[in-house]
């Protein structure tokens, strides 16, 4: 969205809106898209394949 501003304070507004903005959408991500810190277990790493 292209936004223009009459005043330096308006502008200062849209600015501060679309940091909020953008803040919120990469919070929203990092949500639905970031791992959560899990530890390995190393009984997991070094038991053979049940598979095979």
């Amino acid at each position: 969205m292209i936004e223009t501003a009459i005043t330096a304070r308006t502008q200062q507004a849209y600015q501060d809106a679309h940091a909020a903005r953008s803040a919120a959408f990469v919070g929203f991500f990092k949500v639905l898209f970031g791992g959560k810190s899990v530890p390995l277990n190393h009984g997991v790493l070094t038991e053979p394949s049940r598979c095979a």
